[in-house]
């Protein structure tokens, strides 16, 4: 689910109050990137995205650069907005909220999509915490936070069960329709604008593909790493 150029250009600053919790000195903070000005690749080699590449990439400094980077950037956008009401943040899942390298681990070779939904059905992927801590942080500060996944309906119970075993508190999870097909890009941007018209103006947008953040309806986006996979 990830591409390698930076949507969002990084400038230096001190990390928001609000996200004090994950760090201490001074990091870099990002500027505003809005979902709008997000594209998708019209040329992506899918072989230079497998689970062997990304479990590689996710062992280097860079990933953890990129990580840290994009969190650090979510922090400044939130900390633009403390004390303002009905505001949103929208967060994927895989690979944004939830570690799946575990699973990943035993399929580098291949990944069957009965062996993913068993996956999700045990409810055992740790989260990854700085975005966890972000959305906590953020959702202290009064907004509100809607996962919008591409996982299926079906999905439900496990994915629920899986983050509350991680303590992830959150206002609102959206899961395709079982046997949706449309493009990422068009389910998810659909998404954000009905949370636009219940009335929230959407601040940030996390996820590790670029068709998570692609379509508009977002103050600012910030992309996660992933080489394991990737989502048009």
């Amino acid at each position: 689910m990830s591409l390698v150029f930076a949507t969002c250009r990084l400038a230096s600053g001190l990390i928001a109050v609000v996200c004090l919790a994950l760090a201490s000195m001074t990091v870099p903070a990002a500027q505003s990137c809005p979902c709008g000005e997000v594209k998708l690749l019209t040329q992506v080699n899918e072989s230079d995205y497998t689970p062997k590449i990304g479990l590689s990439y996710a062992r280097t400094p860079q990933y953890k650069k990129e990580f840290d980077d994009a969190i650090s950037g979510a922090c400044a956008t939130l900390s633009k907005h403390q004390g303002e009401k009905n505001l949103a943040v929208v967060s994927d899942i895989d690979e944004t909220l939830l570690d799946n390298m575990p699973f990943f681990e035993k399929h580098e070779e291949e990944v069957e999509w009965k062996d993913f939904f068993a996956w999700v059905d045990e409810s055992k992927a740790p989260s990854l915490k700085k975005t966890a801590d972000m959305l906590a942080q953020a959702r202290k500060q009064g907004l509100a936070i809607f996962l919008v996944t591409g996982r299926m309906e079906k999905l439900r119970k496990g994915t629920i069960d899986n983050l509350v075993r991680n303590g992830i508190a959150y206002d609102g999870l959206y899961m395709r329709s079982n046997g949706d097909k449309a493009e990422a890009a068009e389910y998810k941007s659909a998404v954000r604008r009905q949370i636009e018209e219940m009335g929230y103006k959407i601040v940030l947008n996390i996820g590790d593909q670029f068709s998570d953040l692609a379509g508009g309806s977002s103050e600012d986006c910030q992309k996660l790493p992933n080489k394991i996979y990737y989502i048009p």
